[in-house]
Order: structure tokens, then C-alpha cells, then sequence
């Protein structure tokens, strides 16, 4: 019901989109703009509107989306541009698009669809059960069948906003199909033989990783609050405990706590960037550390050292 919701939002927003579509540009390249809320969203929708688009990032390269603030230059590039491809759940967005002119703004969400996980920013698990609605996991974009609808939703937004082109971004959009689900079997294969595997996480941005490839994410911090002492002590004892040899840290967190933190688990610390552009690397680089770092399922001895 709610796709067909949305679905009927756009067909009746065609007509101000396609005049928009006309008149939008940005900058100097002449092209119409679409604006995204990161950098994985940037990937799949050029894939989709080629080099009839000028696809703009909102979150500035290193910012942090939990409190992000965009310049004012970032907010005249969204409302001159007119139609925001949001993530959905991201704090941020709602700020922004309430600072822009709702009449003048078109939101497309591109989440629409995706069976979300609730609860990971209160505990370290990826169950969904018994949440509320407000602590969803807004992490989407680390799930390549979660890819597949985000570019199933940029598709329907972008054909409705300018079908002069759409057998243009169609073919374009099942080339970008092909390739996901080549992925998607790629890492099903890495990580066949290690299901059940834990891995540690400083922030739980990995959810919906885990819940494709049956792993489980063990986090050490949420909403961006410290642990106490001796919390962080059972999380490292639980680490130990599931026998997680990786510990997936990103480059502005603190090296001397994280490698700390690392030896006590008995885990290795490897560098992930989850907000990259290049996001189908990032999941590569994720999966084979858990397969090169874990012993085959049937192997392990999941008892405390």
C-alpha cells in the first residue's frame, strides 16, 4: 500500500517535475541536478540517469551524518536543484528539508520498500523485533538487495520526472541489476562458509550486512555515546566469547582506543569507509576480512579463550 502510495505522489507531481526538470541546473556543466543525502546514493543513480544528470551529494566527504549540518551552499544547491533523493532515517534530512520550501522541493525516499531493522542503536543485535518505529537503522545502503530497491525507486522517480528518457535510464537501470546481484553472489560465496560469524563494529552501521550474509554485528558504541567501563568490558567479553577476529573501525575514530579495544578481543582492526562513493569495494573489502579472518562454520569452537 505504501508504494502504491508513493507511486501515485509521483504521477501526481509529473507535470511541476517535468517543467523542473527543464529549467534546473547547476554550476557550469548545464545539466539538470538531482540531489542525493550521500555519496553509495551517488553511485547507484548516475549508473541509473547516465550523463543526463548532474547527480549533487549532500553530506559534505568525512562529515558525520548523526549530526550533520549542512552550509547554507549546501542548501541553495538542494533547493535550486528542487528533488532530494533521501535516504529515509537519516537525522539530518528531516532538519534539512524543513529549512527548504516545501513547495519547492520535491522528496523522494528512497528507502520506500526495504524491510528495516529497528533496535540497533540500543543493542548490538540485528533482530528487529519489538522496536519502535523512531530507532530505525538508517543504514540502508550496506545491503546490496536493500541497493536493488533504492535503484528500483530512483528508476520510477526519475522515468516520472523526465519519460522523454526512460528507455534511456531503464536499460541503464537493468545494467546496474546485473552488476548488484553479480555482488550479491560474490559475497553470498565469501561468506557461505562463515555464517553465524560475529564481527566487532565501533558504530552499528553494518545491520543490514549481517542480516543478509547471517552474521552478527557486535557494537561497541551507540548514538555516539562512550560506553561505561564496565560495559564496554562485557562487550569485549561477549567478543571474545563469539570468537570475532575483525574489528571494523573508520578513519576519524581514536587508533590508540581502537587497537586497545582490538587487543583485548582478540580481534584485528580493519578500516572501512561505508559512506564511500565507491560503496561496492567498501562491501567487498568488509566481507573478505570476515572470510580471511574466520574459520569455516563447521570448524568453530565458539568457547571463551
Amino acid at each position: 500500500m505504501n508504494r502504491i502510495y508513493t507511486y501515485l505522489i509521483i504521477l501526481l507531481t509529473i507535470p511541476a517535475l517535468v517543467v523542473m526538470a527543464g529549467c534546473t541546473r547547476t554550476g557550469d556543466t548545464g545539466k539538470r541536478s538531482i540531489t542525493v543525502s550521500i555519496e553509495p546514493q551517488r553511485y547507484l543513480l548516475e549508473r541509473i540517469t547516465g550523463d543526463l544528470w548532474q547527480v549533487n551529494t549532500l553530506l559534505d566527504k568525512g562529515a558525520d551524518p548523526e549530526n550533520f549540518d549542512p552550509p547554507m551552499s549546501a542548501l541553495r544547491s538542494l533547493h535550486d536543484s528542487g528533488i532530494y533523493f533521501t535516504v529515509g532515517h537519516i537525522p539530518f534530512e528531516d532538519a534539512v528539508i524543513s529549512r527548504i520550501n516545501s513547495d519547492t522541493l520535491t522528496v523522494i525516499d528512497t528507502s520506500e520498500g526495504i524491510d528495516l531493522i529497528e533496535g540497533t542503536h540500543c543493542q548490538h543485535n540485528h533482530s528487529n523485533n519489538n522496536h519502535s518505529h523512531d530507532d530505525t537503522d538508517p543504514h540502508v545502503w550496506s545491503s546490496v538487495k536493500n541497493a536493488r530497491v533504492m535503484a528500483s525507486n530512483m528508476l520510477e522517480a526519475v522515468t516520472a520526472i523526465d519519460p522523454l528518457h526512460s528507455e534511456y535510464y531503464k536499460e541503464n537501470y537493468h545494467r546496474l541489476i546485473t552488476s548488484l546481484d553479480s555482488l550479491d553472489k560474490e559475497l553470498t560465496g565469501l561468506l557461505k562458509p562463515h555464517k553465524s560469524t560475529a564481527f566487532l563494529v565501533w558504530h552499528p552501521s553494518l545491520s543490514y550486512f549481517a542480516r543478509d550474509y547471517d552474521l552478527e554485528q557486535l557494537s561497541i558504541g551507540m548514538d555516539n555515546k562512550e560506553m561505561s567501563a564496565e560495559s564496554l568490558k562485557d562487550r569485549i567479553d561477549e567478543a571474545r566469547h563469539h570468537n570475532a577476529a575483525v574489528f571494523f573501525i573508520q578513519a576519524d575514530m581514536d587508533s590508540g582506543r581502537s587497537e586497545s579495544i582490538a587487543r583485548q578481543a582478540g580481534a584485528k582492526t580493519v578500516s572501512i569507509n561505508p559512506l564511500a562513493y565507491e560503496w561496492a569495494d567498501q562491501l567487498r573489502h568488509i566481507a573478505r576480512s570476515i572470510a580471511d579472518s574466520a574459520e569455516p562454520c563447521n570448524l568453530k569452537d565458539n568457547t571463551a579463550p
